[in-house]
């Protein structure tokens, strides 16, 4: 799907936002909006002077809140998700401004959230925001759009499948949270292109938001006034979803209203060409944008950014071992080396060596290790991959595929009821005090076996066969030789398990 395909302008104070319409798929628009903002209006007025592009990159901190339904399922793919991070920051790299994902990725389990109107949408703004940072949210379906800036909460919510390494919706709707208006402003009045006569002259003004707005004419007299208020953008009265010619403009010529005719260029990213036509913002937008960003105190951050990326070559896999066979069939722990600048990794495992298509599991940590729980049949061969990720420099190529080939017999289950009774305590664990692990009110009583395994798949420490009462447990493991890492420890009590992850610090 693609950026401007279904952008949509949210109604909400005296500023506005984007996105296209529910109806994204049929190519229709319904297009509301406020008008300019008041800081845009003060910025073309003069009463705010233009800030000239730093010298240095100004790198903008993102918090990325990543939203599924109530279940945890639905979050976008992390490599979709990279991939139109890419395309922003290459559309802002000649303003000297970049995007970097601050601190962890956010999950947000919220079915109403995840498929929302605007009401919800500012209220899940509302209490989660982070203060100081770009507020961006991925969701299933942001209020019937591809995306919007929401002006009352300063942040932005993104359709998960309008996102992706050609679709530009993130840059237009980050155009918007600089201020910029869409290039056909007042034309939102009009429903459809097939609603005005395009060989006939236009009016002079629009009634829009209550208001007259003047319309744009060729010979640029009233371009400080008109329509989005740049002198470099072009007329544009075209309100809804339109694809270019070989050239780069509209099929068709317009009449401005004095009668001359002209082509509306494609190329605007804050126009509603089509994805593969647009490709820049004009220097007055760029200005305006600068300027936005210099006035947002305590926003952009330059300490500590990092322009060099994780090495793939650096990265090495190391549990489960190419091509072993597992002794279970329930979950399994894939582990790899820890990579220089890298703070998260993509982890991909599928049942074939085809990741290019529906992949069994695909998501982003920030750990060197993860636990599968599910998807995992007996007797079945998993292949599976890790790609590292620099917060600020986001591109990059995954590692060597291993395969391990699934138990032919289960010999355990992952009981969530079990889970919920045990207490593994502290962790992280400073190495040398006691790791406390306690069960409470386990419901049956049987025979107990736990093993503390190191991220490479050694079993380090192990007790079997503790026959346990209903009431309980208490056993206490000795931390002192264990060097700082991340260790696994798995109990088994009868036919049911548990797997808990360990941190051992210095």
């Amino acid at each position: 799907m693609t950026i401007l395909r279904l952008c949509l302008a949210l109604t909400l104070l005296t500023t506005f936002h984007s996105a296209l319409s529910a109806q994204r798929f049929t190519g229709d628009r319904e297009c509301a909006t406020v008008g300019k903002s008041e800081w845009l209006k003060r910025y073309q007025a003069g009463e705010i002077a233009p800030v000239p592009k730093s010298a240095n990159t100004q790198y903008v901190p993102m918090t990325v809140f990543l939203v599924g339904d109530d279940n945890g399922v639905g979050y976008i793919d992390p490599v979709r998700f990279l991939n139109s991070m890419i395309l922003l920051n290459n559309d802002f790299r000649d303003m000297n401004i970049q995007f970097f994902i601050k601190g962890d990725f956010r999950y947000i389990n919220n079915t109403r959230y995840n498929n929302h109107d605007f009401a919800t949408g500012r209220q899940m703004m509302s209490q989660n925001n982070v203060f100081n940072t770009f507020n961006t949210y991925v969701v299933e379906n942001p209020a019937g759009a591809c995306g919007y800036y929401s002006p009352s909460r300063d942040a932005i919510a993104l359709g998960k499948n309008c996102l992706g390494a050609g679709d530009r919706t993130w840059s237009h709707e980050v155009g918007h949270y600089l201020s910029l208006p869409h290039t056909f402003y007042g034309w939102e009045s009009i429903e459809r292109i097939a609603d005005i006569e395009l060989t006939e002259r236009a009016p002079t003004t629009l009634f829009f938001n209550n208001a007259n707005v003047e319309v744009e004419k060729v010979d640029g007299s009233n371009c400080a006034t008109a329509a989005d208020g740049f002198c470099d953008t072009p007329p544009d009265f075209l309100m809804e979803r339109w694809g270019c010619n070989g050239l780069g403009f509209y099929r068709d010529s317009l009449t401005d209203p004095d009668s001359v005719r002209f082509a509306v260029p494609a190329s605007n990213i804050m126009s509603y060409a089509l994805d593969n036509c647009v490709e820049s913002f004009t220097e007055d937008q760029k200005a305006a944008m600068l300027t936005n960003l210099d006035g947002r105190i305590g926003l952009v951050s330059n300490a500590g950014a990092s322009t060099v990326g994780a090495n793939v070559e650096d990265l090495t896999l190391l549990l489960p071992e190419d091509n072993a066979t597992l002794p279970f069939s329930d979950s399994v722990v894939l582990t790899w080396s820890s990579v220089p600048n890298a703070d998260f990794y993509i982890v991909q495992m599928n049942r074939t060596t085809n990741f290019n298509g529906a992949i069994l599991n695909s998501f982003i940590t920030s750990d060197t290790s993860a636990l599968i729980t599910e998807g995992l049949i007996s007797r079945a061969r998993y292949f599976w991959r890790v790609r590292p990720v620099n917060r600020y420099v986001v591109d990059g190529d995954f590692g060597e595929v291993f395969r391990f080939r699934n138990g032919e017999f289960t010999v355990a289950s992952i009981d969530p009821a079990l889970d919920a009774t045990i207490t593994v305590s502290p962790n992280p664990v400073s190495g040398g005090q006691q790791l406390r692990i306690q069960g409470r009110d386990l419901g049956l009583s049987g025979t107990l076996s736990y093993e503390l395994i190191s991220a490479t798949g050694q079993v380090l420490h192990a007790r079997r066969g503790l026959s346990l009462s209903a009431s309980g447990f208490n056993e206490r493991l000795e931390t002192g030789a264990l060097p700082a890492g991340i260790y696994f420890l798995r109990l088994q009590l009868n036919d049911r398990l548990v797997t808990r992850r360990i941190i051992v610090t210095p």
